[in-house]
């Protein structure tokens, strides 16, 4: 019976596809099953979906303004691959706030803690963004998010946070606000 649940297991999580920002790759996730006859370890690597944006703007424009886009949302840009037009942070660290905005509107971690658990963790965030050409001068824009976070007062494993679509959505509204009519 376990080695049936695991099969199936490991057939669901080969059949996830991902859309992730070329160039950097999708973290593994290894999750621990313990069962009466012992414990296994399964690895995956969770699916992540990026935002995808048309802007009518050329690449050049449009890959000129984002630092800036992510600096106004108080997300420090890390890494930026002019060859890719790749704009992103792997490692930001963070509680409570993003900027001035609750984590608790950009992200759900559950809610272990009998509040939302976004509120309260140390949040691991990556965000990164990719723009490439589009139709008719236009640009393509791809953003995912990935986060997890883990409770401070305690001691606990960090757990998969899920995107609300919300800090995508800011980001869109940004790079739209700084380019020209």
């Amino acid at each position: 019976m376990r080695a049936t649940v695991l099969i199936s297991l490991v057939t669901l999580s080969g059949c996830a596809s991902s859309s992730a920002v070329p160039g950097h790759p999708t973290p593994t996730e290894t999750v621990r099953i313990v069962g009466l006859t012992g414990a296994v370890a399964l690895t995956t690597s969770p699916t992540v979906a990026a935002r995808i944006d048309t802007f009518p703007a050329p690449l050049d424009e449009v890959w000129r303004i984002l630092p800036a886009a992510y600096d106004s949302l108080a997300i420090p840009p890390t890494s930026l691959d002019a060859a890719n037009h790749v704009v992103g942070n792997a490692g930001l660290k963070v509680r409570g706030r993003l900027g001035n905005v609750p984590l608790t509107r950009y992200l759900d971690c559950g809610d272990s803690q009998g509040a939302p658990s976004a509120e309260t963790y140390e949040i691991h965030l990556s965000i990164f963004t990719q723009v490439q050409p589009g139709r008719s001068g236009t640009a393509t824009v791809a953003t995912t998010v990935q986060a997890s976070g883990r409770p401070v007062a305690f001691s606990g494993e960090y757990v998969r946070c899920a995107s609300k679509g919300v800090l995508e959505s800011r980001l869109v509204d940004r790079l739209k606000a700084q380019l020209p009519p």
